[in-house]
């Protein structure tokens, strides 16, 4: 995962245990079926549009200079990543849907999932 991203990921991790439980359940809240997103584009739309749809959603709600992303791995769960250039395109070829981001205080979280028809896009600030 990380040659896939070498672009954009630093060295810099964070273990579950380092991030607050907040988080977490803001992120099981996101696939409650009863929670709206916080905006959608169809699954038709180009890679391109998808990229960038992400590249401006992230910094509109509070994201800047680098973010972690969450991988499952145990020994690293969310890895540092820069916002720089076109850096989604690097994630998308690391890791698969869904993508959940962390803001770099640790007090916003986004994801993105494909879902049936359209991708949806969650935040929540957890401060």
């Amino acid at each position: 995962m990380l040659r896939d991203a070498s672009e954009v990921v630093t060295m810099h991790t964070l273990s579950s245990a380092s991030v607050p439980e907040r988080v977490m359940e803001a992120v099981r809240s996101f696939w409650n079926m009863s929670t709206e997103p916080n905006a959608t584009l169809s699954d038709e739309a180009s890679r391109e549009t998808l990229e960038t749809w992400v590249e401006e959603l992230l910094p509109s709600h509070g994201f800047h200079a680098s973010a972690f992303l969450y991988t499952d791995l145990e020994l690293a769960s969310w890895i540092e990543f820069s916002l720089v250039g076109a850096w989604f395109s690097s994630i998308r070829q690391a890791k698969d849907t869904p993508w959940v981001f962390l803001a770099h205080d640790l007090n916003t979280v986004a994801a993105v999932s494909e879902q049936e028809y359209r991708y949806e896009f969650f935040v929540a600030h957890v401060a």
